[in-house]
């Protein structure tokens, strides 16, 4: 009966995931790219997630690199990096864990992924870099999130492993799942799989929505 239960989730995952990755395909030919990294900047600085604590340089923040049709960080990592803060990116290796390098605006092409990867040295794997250099804020890429605070990935199991690993630290820093408007779907919208850590705030470029989780 598990396994059935565990087939089926799978199922309904797979079946949402290519519906929204051909969503993702046309978006990515429809030249709104820069439109949508330019609200989420807004948006971020809007809800207050760039805010410097005690006047400090912003960050550190932890965030990706996106694919074609993906909403692209791009313009919040600029600006904390022109701040002075520090951005991570991540670095997939085998076993669905993430390494994270410094952003520093150079960056090569990835040998497993269809984005590039950041051009510097791994400072570690898992959340040990996250951990030792202070990391407040994640933005996690996503496919879609419902707002019972559900999140569909891209089926690798890396945010997977990130997010279980980060809700066992006693202060694990803010995540925030970054989507599209029309990917934050009505509660119990997403299947959800033990593995699955809830997560309880969304960027779009309409603005952050805060989910039940």
């Amino acid at each position: 009966m598990i396994a059935r239960v565990v087939d089926e989730t799978a199922l309904a995952k797979r079946l949402l995931r290519t519906r929204i990755r051909e969503q993702r395909t046309a978006r990515a030919h429809d030249g709104s790219g820069a439109q949508v990294a330019a609200a989420l900047l807004a948006a971020a600085r809007d809800a207050g997630l760039l805010d410097p604590p005690d006047d400090a340089a912003p960050g550190p923040v932890a965030a990706y690199v996106a694919a074609a049709g993906e909403p692209d960080p791009a313009g919040i990592r600029a600006l904390v990096r022109s701040a002075g803060g520090t951005v991570l990116l991540p670095i997939p290796l085998p076993g669905r864990s993430l390494a994270w390098a410094r952003d520093d605006g150079q960056y090569i092409p990835s040998e497993r992924f269809p984005v590039p990867r950041p051009a510097g040295p791994s400072l570690g794997s898992g959340i040990a870099p996250l951990v030792a250099l202070g990391v407040r804020l994640v933005l996690a890429p996503a496919l879609a999130v419902d707002r019972s605070g559900t999140r569909l990935g891209q089926g690798g199991g890396y945010y997977d492993t990130l997010l279980a690993e980060l809700a066992t630290i006693p202060e694990p820093p803010r995540v925030v799942v970054v989507v599209h408007d029309e990917e934050v779907l009505p509660p119990d919208t997403l299947p959800r799989a033990r593995h699955d850590t809830p997560v309880h705030e969304a960027l779009t470029p309409g603005g952050l929505v805060v989910l039940v989780g």
